[in-house]
């Protein structure tokens, strides 16, 4: 069980902390349900969760060591571009990948889109809204735990991947 106060990953939604947990009673005939209050840090609203929820995952936002060691294996991370000119095919391709709300399959998909966007520019093309949004998003959840996890601004967190892979490389 969670804290109050406890910075988690929940689903699709990304980092979120527990506000509160509540007892709620539905109906007379029920015994009580514990929910967890989530408010989410990157989008506005709240969220009420059982705490025995499994249909979304629920996990503890990554620690400084984690991050650090995800940072220093992404160049081990193969991409792998998809040109899947089916575009519910390739929603279900990215999807497929997304809906683990791992890390690596994150960073997976964002460095896949890249290759794919570098390879459409050196055909002085453009990749898709789909594997636009897909980026977007990847990035969205992987950047906000990130940031948690290192303790720095959303913002920053391209900027740090990119300094830490160079020092690597430079060493």
């Amino acid at each position: 069980m969670f804290s109050i106060g406890e910075k988690i990953m929940y689903g699709g939604t990304g980092v979120c902390v527990v506000e509160e947990i509540t007892s709620v009673k539905l109906s007379a005939m029920e015994k009580p349900r514990d929910y967890y209050v989530l408010k989410p840090l990157y989008q506005s609203g709240t969220i009420q969760i059982p705490v025995d929820n499994i249909k979304v995952p629920i996990r503890p936002v990554m620690t400084r060591f984690e991050a650090e060691s995800l940072v220093d294996c992404i160049p081990d991370i193969t991409a792998t571009i998809c040109y899947e000119k089916n575009l519910t095919a390739l929603r279900n391709h990215y999807q497929q990948q997304l809906n683990t709300y791992d890390c690596r399959d994150l960073v997976r998909i964002a460095k896949s889109i890249y290759a794919k966007k570098k390879d459409a520019e050196n055909r002085q093309k453009k990749i898709g809204m789909t594997d636009e949004k897909f980026l977007r998003r990847a990035e969205d959840l992987l950047f906000g735990e990130l940031a948690v996890a290192l303790e720095i601004s959303r913002d920053d967190v391209r900027g740090y991947i990119s300094d830490r892979l160079q020092t690597a490389a430079a060493e």
